[in-house]
């Protein structure tokens, strides 16, 4: 796998041979031959010998002013730049490279390359910074490469093992969606401007290049992409759990005129409903109304347009769900994070068509609460039309009340075929307890509105709108008639779920499920 990732090919050169080269290109340095230089938002290109490969560094000078946010990593400075037609730049400054920085980056990849097979073992374990201190004691570089070792590691490991020129939009946690298309410059969503793109100067300098970034990328997850394969999507996640994307990629020529990737990051730790009031997105009321629908086992819809922030809700959600009852999730790309769910969670992921069986499978397992991530086709009628007492949540592509009724009933004839009257899609529409809008709003990803299904009549009653209005008689009536609970007692539990909810606010998830815990075990 480590090979696949350098993308390293066996030559049959000399290590002489290598270093003549890198003294040769000197000479022809010294005798007059310049660097290309780099005007305003473009990258530097350095052409290194021997292998023929370039290091590409991105740099713009920034007009004085005009920074409204940084953020910092090893090897690079992000800015946010907010021009003067009041429009917004994402602009990326990574460390220059010295000439004997490009010499040791050289000497380095070369070797790498070229005797591949002597470190093939640490290579296969990860362990290419180890394979890199070998080759500086090798060479002698130890004085030169202690000096500049933070910049040299990062270039090497960067374009070898890392994520090339994308690596400080990656590892920055402001950006939550990275569009790249051909050469164009990169463009990126950031958490504080949310639906908005924002262009970056950052940019592939050919398509051969990210072609070869987008292969790399997948062969980390097992994944290739060609001509022959010309479609790939894929969740990538770090061995330690703190890096997770989803990647749909492209290859240029074949089904797209350009080679495109779209990432979407997710958080490394999934945001509570705390979080979630913190940043704006629903008010502490709104909250409490879907934790108590998800513990009476509600089947519960989350609709919305791409990138509101469905996913984020529903885990939120999820993660308040009772820890001693058993949760099923199937999903087709690996986007729930619930790990601290241990025992009572069960997930599923499926490929494709495998979707229908194994939602069909996850009924015969009797689930408390069965989570589809996304409703594709006619697995809903299976799940609706099923009496097994389980809750039900899922999530759809709809942005008003009438289009999501079209949805379901697009859906549900897929199921039930000729036999889908208007009153048995309406009988179906009348099992579901309640309705969840999620939208954009002044750049922000929010739950627009929560509407209450009358079990009687099929009418959408709405108890909740953005950011703060919320009908709690309304919510707790249509709650006692899904649970024939007492209105007094829904009270009583809305208020204590609330007191907790509002006590706990600040702690981060390790400590808000520790003491989550102890409330369930409580009562």
């Amino acid at each position: 796998m480590m090979m696949e990732l350098l993308g390293l090919i066996p030559r049959p050169i000399s290590m002489t041979s290598v270093i003549e080269g890198l003294e040769s290109a000197d000479l022809e340095r010294k005798k007059g031959r310049k660097e290309k230089k780099k005007g305003k938002g473009e990258e530097e290109e350095l052409k290194i010998p021997v292998i023929g490969r370039e290091i590409h560094v991105t740099r713009e000078e920034v007009p004085p002013g005009r920074e409204i946010m940084r953020a910092e990593g090893k090897g690079y400075t992000n800015i946010l730049v907010r021009e003067s037609d009041g429009s917004y730049r994402y602009v990326v400054n990574e460390w220059m490279l010295s000439k004997n920085d490009k010499r040791m980056i050289n000497l380095i990849l070369s070797d790498v390359m070229m005797f591949q097979e002597q470190y093939y073992d640490k290579l296969v374990q990860g362990r290419l910074e180890e394979v890199i201190e070998e080759i500086v004691r090798k060479y002698r570089m130890e004085t030169e490469f202690n000096l500049r070792r933070d910049v040299v590691m990062y270039y090497v490991l960067r374009d070898t093992i890392g994520f090339g020129m994308i690596q400080p939009l990656i590892y920055d946690w402001n950006i939550t969606d990275i569009d790249v298309k051909g050469t164009d410059p990169v463009r990126v969503k950031m958490r504080r401007f949310a639906g908005r793109w924002i262009n970056t100067n950052v940019r592939f300098p050919s398509e051969v290049s990210l072609k070869r970034f987008i292969s790399r990328i997948a062969s980390m997850y097992g994944r290739g992409i060609s001509e022959a394969t010309p479609l790939v999507s894929f969740m990538y996640k770090s061995k330690d759990g703190t890096l997770r994307f989803r990647v749909a990629a492209s290859y240029g020529g074949v089904k797209s005129e350009q080679t495109t990737a779209q990432i979407r990051k997710f958080p490394a730790k999934p945001f509570l409903f705390n979080d979630l009031i913190r940043f704006g997105s629903l008010s502490p009321e709104a909250a409490v109304a879907i934790w108590m629908m998800v513990d009476n086992k509600g089947k519960v819809a989350y609709s919305g347009p791409v990138g509101t922030g469905k996913t984020t809700l529903l885990n939120a959600a999820l993660a308040m769900f009772d820890p001693r009852k058993k949760l099923v999730t199937v999903e087709d790309i690996e986007e729930l994070a619930l790990r601290f769910k241990g025992n009572s969670w069960v997930p599923y992921y499926a490929k494709g068509g495998e979707f229908y069986e194994i939602v069909r499978f996850a009924l015969r397992i009797t689930p408390d609460l069965l989570i589809l991530a996304e409703v594709l086709g006619r697995e809903l009628g299976d799940v609706i039309a099923s009496q097994t007492g389980h809750g039900l949540a899922f999530t759809i592509h709809a942005n008003t009340v009438e289009e999501f009724k079209l949805r379901v009933r697009m859906l549900l004839r897929m199921y039930y075929g000729e036999n889908a009257s208007e009153e048995l899609i309406n009988s179906v529409m009348r099992e579901l307890w309640s309705l969840l809008f999620l939208n954009i709003k002044e750049d922000k990803r929010v739950l627009d509105q929560i509407y209450m299904v009358d079990i009687s009549t099929g009418d959408m009653i709405k108890v909740y709108q953005h950011p703060t209005d919320f009908d709690l008689d309304r919510f707790l009536w249509q709650l006692h008639s899904r649970t024939n609970k007492p209105v007094s007692d829904l009270r009583d539990e809305f208020d204590d779920r609330l007191d907790f909810l509002l006590s706990h606010m600040d702690l981060e998830l390790e400590d808000f499920y520790r003491e989550l815990v102890r409330w369930y075990y409580r009562r």
